[in-house]
């Protein structure tokens, strides 16, 4: 009988750890749109429908993470990254694609990481402004008729545009850290970087962080990944100069 009461307590207790998600959220401009909480996966945990403008959710979390909320609007599902754990969760939709979600919580987690995505949208908002035009323009189904030189023009705008939005990334964080330098949500921005491309840029954004922050799971985490990566692209530098 002892054995069977801790395991009746270990099962409480794990289910506690995890707890219930209570999502409510707003969306113009979208009805009938489907709306799914996906692991890190991709697998779909959890879903609903927006009708008269409103979606609703309230389950149990398999565990407290980062998932994506994703809402199929028109074509392409518009994705977007969250932190889920016990709590509220009221979340408004926005109508330009380029925005991160309006959220209020009861989630510190979620709190930090809407934080640094809005400050990031105020830096790149024209930027995506542009990556926007030229996307429709590489989309249009005209576009085969174009002549090769139209064509291969707005190929290198997306190329540039691509390139250049992964500088902007390194200076948004390098900004976000000097206004917010006790918020701990950057380590794990950074593992959603480029950064293997760019070990170096990323490296010295990570020694920028506070010790503590440093030292935190994720932090560690990510600090040992970027070290030889920053050190073998610097080695590769010095014997292209040679």
């Amino acid at each position: 009988m002892k054995n069977l009461y801790y395991f009746i307590i270990a099962i409480f207790l794990s289910g506690c750890s995890a707890g219930n998600v209570d999502i409510t959220g707003t969306a113009k401009g979208m009805e009938g749109a489907p709306v799914s909480i996906l692991d890190l996966e991709g697998k779909t945990i959890f879903s609903s429908t927006i009708q008269s403008g409103k979606f609703s959710i309230k389950k149990q979390l398999p565990e407290a993470g980062y998932y994506t909320l994703s809402i199929l609007d028109g074509s392409e599902p518009r994705d977007f990254e969250i932190y889920l754990e016990d709590g509220t969760y009221n979340i408004e939709i926005p109508q330009h694609k380029s925005d991160y979600l309006k959220i209020n919580t009861s989630s510190p987690t979620q709190t930090k990481l809407s934080a640094y995505y809005d400050f990031e949208n105020d830096l790149m908002a024209k930027h995506r402004q542009e990556v926007e035009i030229w996307k429709a323009r590489l989309n249009d189904p005209k576009i085969k008729d174009l002549p090769e030189n139209e064509f291969q023009n707005i190929l290198d705008h997306v190329e540039s545009n691509r390139v250049r939005e992964d500088g902007l990334h390194v200076a948004a964080i390098d900004s976000f850290i000097k206004k917010y330098p006790t918020n701990d949500i950057i380590p794990h921005i950074i593992t959603n970087m480029n950064y293997q491309s760019y070990p170096y840029a990323y490296y010295n954004l990570y020694k920028k962080l506070n010790p503590e922050i440093q030292n935190s799971e994720e932090g560690k985490k990510i600090g040992e990944e970027l070290k030889p990566l920053s050190k073998k692209a610097e080695e590769n530098v010095i014997i292209r100069k040679r």
